[in-house]
């Protein structure tokens, strides 16, 4: 009979180790994230992962180097207990003022031909200098056949 409330609390002792010990064992991935850019870098695996069409699709590349580039803006440092980072991308662009870039959605061939009308600038005649055009030289059968000057 004493056993028994020994053993029970010996079980829950045990089952509250595994459950804590399973946390820790838990794999923390580190990431750094661009806001400007909506990018992202993986560290453990050296690649940028990236979206072109707002966060719809994601892609990565491989950078072998270990410089930091410097045209993708200031750098946060997230944690993640999931590897697919992106999936909470709402969130920090939400946390961190970031701007999902969305290149496939401007089509430059549909642009609106008035726009590209208004970036062509007219050039204005300038009425101050005006070239003078040479005298033309008669032609070759006036030179042969015209009237000659009587001197």
């Amino acid at each position: 009979m004493k056993q028994t409330p020994i053993l029970f609390c010996f079980s829950v002792v045990f089952s509250l180790m595994i459950c804590s010990c399973n946390n820790v064992l838990q794999k923390d991935y580190e990431f750094y994230y661009y806001p400007e850019k909506n990018t992202y870098y993986d560290v453990v695996n050296k690649e940028y992962i990236y979206s072109l069409d707002g966060g719809e699709t994601w892609d990565s590349l491989f950078v072998a180097s270990g410089k930091e580039p410097g045209t993708l803006g200031t750098k946060r440092i997230l944690h993640s207990k999931q590897h697919s980072i992106w999936l909470n991308n709402a969130e920090h662009i939400q946390q961190y003022n970031g701007r999902a870039v969305n290149v496939l959605a401007s089509d430059t061939t549909a642009s609106n031909q008035a726009l590209a009308a208004e970036r062509k600038i007219k050039k204005a005649a300038s009425t101050t200098t005006q070239k003078k055009e040479p005298e033309k030289k008669p032609g070759f059968f006036k030179r042969l056949f015209g009237k000659k000057n009587k001197n």
